[in-house]
């Protein structure tokens, strides 16, 4: 799942046959560590045609380390690479990269620390494709002004070195544009594929036993990360205003991060709110909700919300940049606008009031999408992004 979702690469026997023939793809993201945009680059990564693409992987230290490199040909760990800004480890890790990227036919960037380096340092060693994936903005309406304009001249600099930007959904597409950090030539659309059918599997008496909460208990939750973009304490202040008035419901917190502290403060001395940390059984633990809630203040699409959205549960979410794509107001779920926990409380209550309606909206939801972010489209995408730009530079594909 969005946390936990093992990286199944392709038979990779073709590789073994002319491994000269393939073009050299190198993947940079500043991390290791759980989230959406691990997660899609290390399926992209492990997934990719191994009789076209060797693909190696350059990333930051993060507990997902052992994973990485099953799925790639090679995993280069670069300890400069971390999320904070203004380190001299930043250096460290430009060179790195600068000393990496001459050996590839294709660098394809994930992340705003890696998605910048890995950028200038591909195009310092003439690289013939340069790629790079938005999984969320880098700036937001909330950080101070100065930052702000910082960052998006940075991101805006680093726009100009890609042969192609990848959004994960058309509404990001066009924001990229409105932020002057993507051409229209430049983008391409893939959207960030997740394992359908492992979601769908999910069993509701499996999950509700595992967390020991009673099988008929109206139960709402969220699978996030503890970190400022997606506001956990939003959540958990919505979580006590839908307990305070549902004395019979429970709510479920599947999630880590470094907010972890703050979160179970505001969350101390309710029992029906449970913090689970990060799991390993989140289709179960979906199934198990009669509604799920996202409370993010940016976002770029949110895997976990598309694994719940094809998990046919019904959701509740901040319209926020590429969510609509995904929940229509009334139709499949329910959107409020962010930094809100009391409207999130109110449409979480409505829901749980409603099973039948909360059913029907979770089931609108699935089918609206079904087929749309099947991991193979996923990949078929990037491949097809990948030919079209090494043909523009005459490199050939086999």
């Amino acid at each position: 799942m969005s946390q936990t979702a093992p990286a199944t690469r392709i038979d990779r026997g073709a590789a073994g046959r002319d491994p000269a023939r393939r073009v050299r793809v190198l993947h940079v993201i500043t991390h290791l560590g759980p989230g959406g945009a691990t997660d899609n680059t290390l399926l992209s990564v492990a997934g990719l045609d191994r009789s076209r693409y060797q693909v190696d992987l350059a990333a930051g230290h993060g507990a997902l380390e052992g994973r990485a490199r099953d799925a790639a040909d090679r995993l280069i760990v670069v300890p400069g690479l971390c999320r904070e800004l203004g380190r001299l480890g930043d250096l460290r890790a430009a060179v790195t990269l600068w000393r990496l990227a001459g050996r590839y036919d294709v660098v394809h960037t994930h992340t705003a620390k890696a998605g910048v380096l890995g950028r200038l340092a591909a195009r310092c060693r003439r690289v013939p494709v340069v790629v790079h994936t938005i999984h969320a903005f880098p700036v937001n309406d909330r950080m101070p002004t100065l930052q702000r304009r910082v960052l998006l001249a940075v991101e805006r600099l680093a726009g100009r070195l890609a042969d192609r930007i990848i959004a994960v959904c058309q509404a990001n597409a066009d924001e990229a544009i409105d932020l002057g950090i993507a051409r229209p030539e430049q983008l391409r659309v893939v959207v960030s594929g997740v394992p359908a059918e492992a979601v769908r599997r999910g069993d509701r008496a499996r999950g509700r036993a595992a967390v020991g909460i009673p099988a008929d208990a109206p139960t709402f939750g969220t699978v996030t990360r503890f970190m400022e973009q997606k506001a956990p304490l939003d959540f958990v202040a919505a979580a006590r205003q839908v307990l305070a008035r549902a004395t019979d419901a429970h709510a479920l917190v599947v999630g880590d991060g470094a907010l972890r502290g703050q979160v179970e403060a505001a969350a101390a001395g309710h029992p029906r709110l449970h913090l689970l940390g990060y799991r390993g059984d989140v289709p179960d633990l979906f199934a198990a909700m009669d509604v799920v809630a996202f409370s993010s203040l940016w976002e770029g699409l949110g895997r976990a919300l598309t694994e719940a959205v094809l998990a046919a549960r019904p959701v509740v979410a901040t319209a926020v940049n590429g969510i609509p794509d995904l929940v229509v107001d009334g139709v499949t779920g329910h959107l409020v606008p962010a930094g809100r926990p009391d409207l999130l409380a109110d449409k979480i209550l409505d829901v749980l009031a409603l099973p039948d309606r909360g059913a029907a909206l979770g089931m609108a939801g699935a089918a609206r999408v079904a087929g749309r972010f099947d991991v193979d489209e996923m990949l078929a995408g990037l491949d097809g992004t990948y030919r079209e730009a090494l043909a523009a530079k005459q490199v050939p594909v086999p």
